[in-house]
């Protein structure tokens, strides 16, 4: 298990580009997964469709248990610091341990695509956006139709174009 891999290292330089944070972070208020996100757009890069036995097993029990309650943790300080500030350094380190917990996610997601053979398809914009809908739609049967704006939002900043020469 490496926690420095090619899906991290894409996972960094996706997430640095102008837009990104601030789509993604949109989509994650609606419940979407960030790592997820960032996974679908690894695969469209290599012009592979998500799978969803890539969507299972430890990463996920690894984001229940430990990634979202320490976000939601990280949350209810940051309220708190607006009002006392003297916890911003509480906070900061909360940000620091989710960080570490999502490079660890990121690393039991590159082991599932390590383990799962490689389908060849087109790449471009619907590839990716196929990757997409199908991180929005584990978050109920509605839930791609409702988050279309953010959808296209994030696909515009990601630039699929990008991605296949990136």
């Amino acid at each position: 298990m490496a926690l420095d891999n090619p899906l991290w290292r894409f996972a960094l330089d996706l997430y640095a580009r102008p837009g990104v944070e601030a789509a993604a972070l949109e989509l994650q208020s609606l419940g979407c997964s960030i790592n997820r996100l960032i996974l679908a757009c690894f695969l469209a890069q290599k012009g592979c469709r998500l799978m969803p036995e890539l969507l299972r097993g430890e990463a996920q029990q690894w984001q229940n248990e430990l990634t979202h309650p320490l976000r939601a943790l990280r949350y209810k300080v940051r309220a708190r610091k607006a009002d006392n500030p003297e916890l911003d350094p509480c906070y900061r380190k909360l940000r620091e341990a989710e960080l570490a917990c999502e490079q660890v996610e990121i690393m039991l997601l590159w082991q599932c695509v390590e383990a799962v053979p490689e389908v060849q398809l087109a790449l471009g914009e619907d590839l990716l956006r196929g990757n997409i809908e199908q991180i929005v739609a584990e978050m109920g049967d509605r839930a791609v139709s409702q988050a279309s704006s953010q959808i296209d939002a994030f696909i515009t900043v990601v630039d699929p174009g990008r991605l296949a020469s990136g």
